[in-house]
């Protein structure tokens, strides 16, 4: 019998999410590392069995957000590293394609640029504000400048994410958006676990998060999508 997408996560998920929930309450985080490097694979095989056409942008996403979670299990941390870093910004580059591909200019209304710069400014002082509550925990200039400049390149997709969903209102954009918004709140309660906030409650919000927003990475990569249009902002 042929099996169903949800059916899939539910058997990749359900032992992973149980074993990573339980290494989170224990702080054995290489167990917690362990299956979360399992899961992007799975999920990416799952992409594989489903999809007919394998989009580049997809393996792209895949391949190196798995790169990514290799470097932290090899370097045993959960922070981020220069090399997890350059990862992470390919990855989120084969992400933001996706959504950018066959897109054509629009005029956007005053009401639109108005809503647009109000999100834009209120997300960036918030990110602004964690970014610097962090710098007194980092142990060089180096480490401040690479949480600096991840949380830069999640506010660009966050604004590719809005600029999409805003023009569209389809169920890709629907998936697009809510994978950029769990990556973010799950690396801002991620780094809160990890540098002034050490609770097992916080770390299990950010792994459910992270879950979160790669089953919803599958989704959006396996939903098809009519020809886009982006706001004209300039």
């Amino acid at each position: 019998m042929k099996m169903s997408l949800f059916q899939y996560i539910l058997i990749l998920l359900v032992p992973l999410l149980a074993v990573n929930l339980y290494a989170a309450v224990a702080e054995a985080d290489w167990l917690m590392q362990a299956t979360q490097l399992i899961f992007v694979p799975g999920l990416a095989g799952i992409y594989i069995k489903l999809k007919k056409n394998m989009g580049l942008n997809a393996m792209v996403f895949f391949i190196f957000f798995f790169l990514a979670q290799i470097n932290g299990f090899i370097y045993n941390t959960n922070n981020l590293t220069l090399l997890s870093f350059f990862f992470y910004i390919i990855a989120y580059f084969g992400l933001s394609r996706e959504a950018l591909q066959n897109t054509q200019m629009e005029s956007a209304s005053k009401t639109i640029l108005v809503y647009f710069f109000l999100l834009l400014a209120i997300n960036t002082y918030l990110l602004f504000t964690h970014v610097l509550e962090l710098k007194q925990y980092m142990s060089s200039e180096l480490e401040f400048g690479i949480y600096i400049a991840y949380y830069g390149i999640l506010l660009v997709m966050g604004i590719i994410s809005l600029i999409y969903y805003l023009n569209s209102y389809s169920k890709k954009s629907i998936y697009f958006i809510t994978v950029v918004l769990t990556f973010i709140f799950s690396d801002v309660f991620r780094d809160s676990s990890q540098f002034y906030m050490k609770d097992s409650a916080i770390l299990i919000t950010a792994n459910l998060l992270w879950f979160t927003g790669l089953i919803f990475s599958l989704l959006f990569f396996l939903t098809p999508e009519r020809k886009l249009r982006l706001l004209n902002l300039l």
